[in-house]
């Protein structure tokens, strides 16, 4: 699906492990023969959009993300311990009270470091994945969104490492440390854009396909709402889906995997999601194909010539 003149943005979200299912939506699309024109990724959208737009394919991608989630650096890393404590999996004894200590070792170090993890952690998985490249020598023109934390403004970062991009895009407040870049402190995309469906317009995208990969929210429960902290985070969560569905809207279609309520660290179940994924984008073929169509629908000769006459009379008025 080559469209001459209209490029296809494809604007890929946030959401930690639940990323890997936009690995799926590109095999699709590629399948399908959808091309396209420029992507924009936030948070996990930027690793798996930065690898793709760099010249891998959908699976070589996940064949470098198995392999990685088997090495030796993985095994070692906080990622894999923190996901594993958020994983419902069944635990010994001994393992829960190996998480309890970690945990709160995590939290004492909250109060002195800028960050949960140590950095190193999360660069060591996005230096296996990505290229040592520019942003601007992709073989699809990349954006990553950031969030300064100084001016509290997003970063459309479109030159310099390809790394540093998406390690800045991604860097979850608390749990991973920002990145300075000159005067600014960027951090996760997705405290602003959750899913980048304003960037892709403004970068030039006719068509955005958006893929939204974080939690759907959920119908709190009484008990839920109770104390000061589990309100605090409840309101966080209703105000974040707001917002992200009020971007949502600027796209032509959005494609949502059923990633359920998986967490952003939990590695363990990543096998299903690139199947979601393509399950997903198969879904939502028709309303591509429909979006399409419609962009490139000829506009009627009345149409037309309405348009062509009241942009003349608007002309004559403001001289």
């Amino acid at each position: 699906m080559n469209l001459i003149g209209k490029k296809i943005g494809l604007a890929l979200g946030g959401g930690g492990v639940r990323g890997l299912s936009h690995i799926g939506v590109l095999h699709i699309l590629e399948q399908e023969g959808v091309k396209i024109n420029l992507i924009v990724g936030t948070s996990a959208g930027s690793l798996i959009g930065g690898a793709y737009a760099s010249g891998q394919s959908p699976r070589e991608i996940q064949k470098k993300i198995d392999t990685y989630l088997i090495s030796p650096e993985f095994d070692d890393s906080s990622l894999k311990s923190i996901g594993i404590s958020f994983s419902p999996a069944p635990k010994t004894s001994l393992q829960k009270a190996q998480f309890y200590l970690m945990n709160r070792y995590y939290l004492m170090r909250a109060f002195f470091r800028p960050s949960l993890l140590p950095a190193e952690d999360f660069k060591s998985l996005i230096n296996y994945l990505l290229p040592d490249i520019d942003i601007k020598d992709t073989r699809i023109p990349f954006y990553a969104v950031a969030t300064d934390l100084i001016t509290g403004k997003e970063v459309i970062i479109s030159k310099g490492s390809l790394r540093e991009a998406v390690l800045a895009s991604s860097s979850v407040p608390g749990a991973i440390e920002p990145v300075r870049q000159g005067d600014k402190l960027l951090a996760d995309g997705a405290i602003i854009s959750s899913v980048p469906v304003r960037a892709a317009r403004e970068l030039g995208a006719d068509i955005v396909i958006a893929v939204m990969v974080g939690r759907e929210l959920p119908t709190a429960a009484n008990e839920d709402v109770d104390t000061a902290t589990e309100i605090l985070y409840r309101a966080g969560e209703i105000t974040s889906n707001r917002l992200e569905e009020v971007e949502l809207a600027g796209a032509d279609v959005v494609i949502r995997p059923q990633v359920g309520d998986l967490h952003w660290a939990d590695f363990a179940r990543s096998g299903d999601l690139v199947k979601k994924g393509e399950n997903a984008c198969r879904e939502s073929l028709d309303r591509i194909n429909a979006s399409v169509r419609e962009e490139y629908a000829p506009v009627p000769l009345r149409k037309r010539l309405t348009g062509f006459l009241w942009r003349l009379f608007s002309a004559e008025k403001n001289k």
